[in-house]
């Protein structure tokens, strides 16, 4: 299966909604007021187009560590990551907590008055496009990543290419995190590319060719 690699109008439309309030501000004021408020709208949004699934793409999956205990909470977004699935890859394994992956990624957050596409805060890649040939995925211990990113690729096969939508509450929650220059309450997106899989203390060679 591949789906077309688009979103939808409706995000579209959030996206620009999410700008002009932004920009509606006046210049003296931060660029990340209003941010909780705005990034929740956001997830709202993705949330309801996740639940349309009008092109058969769209999953929404309960973070891994709360299980079968959402069932007893109030309704919340917050609690699930959403992911497009822009490709589907020929693997039969996805990796556990405790394995190593290969990953290519590139992470934004929503966007604001100085980045319209939303600021980049982390990639795999030198450039801000994907090239197979000379890039080498990213390694990693699954166990070492955010909830909703660990969420994510304990869901993936070897392959498989998505888009992912994350909470601020699977993400760096109420806290911000200086060192990739993310605010407290940001909802994060993530372009997703599953390279390899590690299995753990079984594929100790984790040497990329």
């Amino acid at each position: 299966m591949r789906c077309i690699s688009k979103l939808s109008n409706i995000v579209y439309a959030v996206l620009t909604t999410l700008l002009l309030v932004a920009c509606s501000e006046k210049e003296e004021e931060s660029e990340y007021v209003n941010w909780k408020e705005r990034n929740q709208l956001y997830i709202d949004s993705i949330a309801a187009i996740c639940e349309l699934n009008e092109d058969g793409c769209w999953e929404k999956i309960v973070a891994f560590n709360l299980n079968d205990s959402v069932e007893s909470m109030s309704p919340n977004n917050n609690h699930y990551i959403y992911v497009h699935k822009e490709a589907e890859g020929k693997g039969t394994y996805s990796p556990l907590y405790n394995d190593s992956i290969r990953v290519h990624y590139l992470g934004r957050l929503i966007s604001s008055t100085s980045y319209p596409q939303g600021y980049i805060f982390g990639k795999s890649y030198g450039t801000y496009v994907l090239n197979e040939a000379t890039d080498v995925p990213a390694l990693m211990c699954v166990s070492s990543n955010i909830v909703g990113f660990a969420t994510a690729v304990m869901n993936m096969v070897e392959g498989d290419r998505w888009k992912v939508y994350i909470p601020y509450y699977l993400g760096y929650g109420e806290s911000s995190n200086s060192s990739t220059s993310i605010p407290a309450y940001s909802a994060l997106t993530f372009d997703v590319y599953l390279s390899k899989i590690y299995k753990y203390k079984i594929n100790n060679d984790t040497t990329w060719y």
